[in-house]
């Protein structure tokens, strides 16, 4: 779930040019409520990084921090490690700022692009304000059982990032259509498709042409995915098309959990 958080870093080499010495906790993204996690990544099997997790819960801890965390000039040396260590600023146990540290390379990317960072500040701050954590995933059936735990998941103390369900949608289904002179291509399909959809329904639907290996392999079709709540798929009428069954997408929250 990590990758949902991590900001896309472009590792394109960058051109050296230097900057104005900043801190990643700065007035911008941060206020009194602020906190501050350092989270290697749970998915790597050597957790090399682990022992640079840590946590500023407090104003004390975050001024301590501060000049602990600056970073300096765009940096040349664009690597980054396949594991790194997440730095995420949190606000009502939400992410609002995050960088990727790479302690090897003695870099943080940030919207993609590559400082200089002194890395063995990191094990000062393991060292001072050490964190154990875990993750934990929840499946809903849908936005209302969701709602009824949301509050306690917020007041709990040890629970530290919250990402919640997304309940735009409520499942997908397919609809193959065959390549012919009235759907010569996925923008003529849609041209189709939409008016029909927005008939049905208010809420917000995607219709969608994946690479699968079926629209891939044959290309005397177009499977379309159509993401929308259930009422689209059930009243729906298409002649002589042939439409998929209806999948429910899984309601899931990722919950960050404080474990010492």
């Amino acid at each position: 779930m990590f990758k949902q958080l991590l900001l896309t870093a472009s590792l394109a080499f960058s051109t050296f040019s230097y900057a104005q010495v900043t801190s990643m906790i700065n007035d911008k993204n941060s206020d009194a409520s602020t906190k501050v996690y350092g989270m290697a990544f749970l998915t790597d099997a050597t957790k090399a990084n682990e022992k640079y997790n840590f946590i500023l819960e407090n104003q004390a801890a975050i001024q301590f921090a501060k000049p602990l965390l600056e970073y300096g000039f765009q940096a040349s040396n664009a690597q980054a490690e396949e594991n790194g260590l997440m730095i995420y600023v949190v606000k009502d146990k939400k992410v609002v700022d995050q960088w990727l540290a790479n302690p090897t390379f003695y870099n943080v990317f940030h919207d993609g692009i590559p400082y200089s960072f002194n890395a063995d500040n990191l094990a000062v701050l393991a060292d001072k304000y050490p964190l154990i954590y875990k993750e934990e995933k929840r499946q809903y059936k849908n936005e209302k059982e969701y709602k009824k735990e949301r509050d306690a998941l917020y007041r709990d103390p040890y629970n530290l990032i919250i990402v919640e369900p997304d309940f735009t949608y409520e499942g997908y289904f397919e609809i193959q259509f065959p390549k012919n002179e009235q759907f010569k291509n996925t923008e003529a399909i849609d041209a189709y498709l939409r008016p029909l959809i927005e008939k049905i329904s208010k809420k917000k639907f995607d219709i969608n042409y994946a690479l699968s290996e079926k629209n891939i392999l044959d290309r005397n079709q177009f499977t379309m995915t159509i993401v929308s709540e259930e009422n689209v798929y059930k009243k729906l009428k298409l002649d002589n098309l042939e439409k998929g069954a209806w999948q429910t997408l899984p309601y899931e929250a990722y919950i960050y959990k404080k474990n010492n």
